[in-house]
């Protein structure tokens, strides 16, 4: 029998160090894959994200500005109230009411003369940035109280109020979760002598303060109920 060549030594031993190229590649695939397997990186899921929390509606008055009062003349008159709000809903709509005298405690014990719900506002986010909308004030749906209950009887406040939630008395549910703004009603022609310009706030620190009575004061909203 002839016996094989031999190769060289030094050639042999070269050989047999180093692989065939195709046999290493095949190796290294098949750890990878196992190392991939056993850690489970080839099995994608989609990133779980938490939604942002609820926030208080913010608003932000945009006409009539606030420190001008509103002279209100004749039986009937439209005056809209533009308005931003801005908040984090999660899906709620803001709920936007309107209140005449908010904060003068009427004859029945409630925190306002007059109250009326007016609209919601579609949900947003605050990454969305502000949502302007603007509610009409009709006299003639929603007039002014004429007892004489106010310090001048020409004198008043209208208040547009958001929130969420309201409760059983028609003010927000939760105190921290409400913005309101508010706009001084002077009900005579600005024009006609004795009408006055602009007319004193409620003192709920002094003379006024057995007058005063607000949605979120605790004793009247732990009276009110869900």
């Amino acid at each position: 029998m002839i016996a094989p060549p031999c190769l060289p030594l030094r050639r042999a031993a070269a050989s047999a160090a180093r692989p065939c190229p195709s046999a290493a590649l095949a190796r290294s695939l098949a750890a990878a894959a196992l190392a991939a397997s056993a850690t489970g990186c080839l099995v994608l899921s989609p990133p779980e994200y938490d939604e942002p929390a609820k926030t208080a509606p913010v608003l932000t008055a945009v006409f009539p500005p606030q420190h001008i009062p509103i002279h209100i003349v004749g039986q009937r008159v439209v005056k809209d109230l533009g308005v931003t709000v801005l908040s984090e809903d999660n899906g709620d709509p803001v709920l936007i009411t309107l209140y005449i005298d908010h904060g003068r405690r009427s004859l029945s014990e409630k925190p306002y003369r007059k109250f009326m719900i007016m609209k919601e506002v579609e949900a947003g986010t605050i990454a969305g940035g502000q949502r302007p909308f603007t509610i009409p004030w009709d006299t003639y749906d929603f007039n002014l109280p004429t007892d004489g209950m106010t310090p001048e009887k020409e004198c008043h406040t209208i208040t547009l109020m958001a929130s969420h939630d309201l409760n059983g008395c028609f003010c927000p549910a939760d105190p921290d979760d409400m913005s309101s703004l508010t706009w001084q009603v002077i009900n005579c022609d600005a024009n006609e002598p004795g009408c006055p310009a602009e007319c004193p706030a409620l003192d709920c620190g002094g003379s006024d303060a057995a007058e005063c009575l607000f949605c979120d004061t605790p004793e009247y909203l732990d009276s009110c109920g869900p």
